[in-house]
């Protein structure tokens, strides 16, 4: 794998929100798609919550026409390169901001083993049906020019399956618009992106204008953008935002104008829950926040124990911007098992990435999205 210079390690870099209490159980709701009409089904599962995936209302203004398309087509003249150029990384939220003081003691304490949730469990990852195709005049490479001391940009080719399943996540939150990163996971509805409960939600709201633009390299889409149909994340997350042992989110994606869904168009990667900690992890993601610029997907390695109780880390100099890309254990060069994410990090530990233990947590979500299909 060809590598580039390493960059220096980052300055900076958080990915926690503050506290919003809410007590109860809740009703959810998962949204699926008939007809290119979006329609809900109840969940009793009060451990999760979803909402479906809205515009902002200056957004929605500029809709011409009814239905689907027409909301999608005004999402696609919103999200312009420039815009996507100027999102704010998602280091900057103000609830982020404003934890960013917390320190973390020096040393990692609490213990999150395998079995400790319940079995180790495993799902594949599934390559795509059809050959996707790039649009004419993509980049030929996700090359970046930088580096750094623990992260590096491995410079996958466009249509890669690592670069065409990795990508950046854009949305908008207090009228601001942020990006994330997230990657296409492999589930019987073959409409799914997972990452960061944060990049789905922000302050015990639902993050509006949510898109998702796979194998993104230097301000090209050469697979499109896709928009969401219904966001989802714990309840733990929703309503308690300091909760990063349950910060994990995902995305049920429209299909794209041909009628492909997502990953039967790209592929998706596999899924991993309550393995042992300690997993030699394989994370990517696309950091921009100082001294990254977002133009490409960046990659970084090593083992992710225990941080705390059901939190782990690993060293990863990424920043924000890169919360939500996955870390993939068992990882061929191609395919992996998502196992963890770039979640967030301390001010005094900028050279550790967090990320919530992959328990049960993950498994409840997973298996509430799994079905659902655009």
């Amino acid at each position: 794998m060809k590598l580039s210079k390493r960059l220096a390690v980052l300055t900076m870099a958080t990915a926690m929100v503050s506290t919003a209490l809410v007590t109860g159980a809740v009703s959810t709701a998962q949204a699926t798609t008939t007809g290119g009409v979006s329609t809900a089904q109840a969940t009793t599962d009060a451990s999760l919550t979803s909402g479906t995936a809205r515009l902002s209302a200056d957004v929605a203004s500029t809709v011409k026409g009814s239905g689907v398309e027409a909301q999608q087509q005004a999402l696609a003249a919103y999200w312009s390169p420039e815009r996507m150029k100027s999102a704010h990384p998602d280091s900057e939220l103000p609830s982020v901001k404003r934890a960013a003081a917390a320190a973390h003691p020096s040393a990692a304490s609490g213990t999150a083993t395998q079995g400790s949730q319940g079995p180790a469990t495993s799902i594949p990852a599934a390559p795509p049906v059809t050959q996707p195709k790039a649009t004419a005049g993509s980049d030929a490479s996700t090359a970046g020019s930088d580096a750094s001391t623990d992260s590096f940009y491995p410079n996958y080719p466009v249509g890669h399956p690592v670069a065409r399943t990795n990508g950046k996540v854009f949305f908008t939150s207090l009228g601001l618009n942020y990006v994330c990163s997230g990657a296409i996971v492999n589930t019987e509805g073959k409409s799914t992106v997972w990452t960061a409960g944060h990049c789905v939600s922000d302050g015990g709201q639902w993050n509006t204008n949510w898109i998702f633009v796979p194998n993104y390299a230097s301000g090209s889409a050469p697979y499109g953008s896709w928009s969401a149909s219904a966001l989802w994340t714990t309840s733990a997350w929703f309503y308690n935002n300091n909760d990063f042992a349950n910060d994990v989110g995902a995305a049920i994606m429209y299909r794209n104008s041909a009628g492909y869904r997502i990953t039967d168009y790209l592929g998706g990667q596999g899924i991993a829950w309550n393995y042992a900690v300690g997993q030699y992890a394989y994370a990517f993601g696309y950091p921009q926040a100082s001294p990254y610029s977002g133009c490409c997907l960046v990659e970084a390695t090593g083992t992710a124990p225990s941080g705390g109780t059901n939190i782990i880390y690993m060293a990863n100099d990424m920043t924000g911007g890169a919360s939500g890309g996955p870390w993939l254990i068992s990882f061929d060069g191609n395919w992996g098992y998502i196992n963890g994410h770039n979640d967030f990090k301390y001010t005094n530990q900028p050279q550790y990435m967090y990320s919530p233990y992959y328990g049960n947590q993950v498994s409840s979500l997973y298996n509430q999205v799994r079905n659902i299909s655009s």
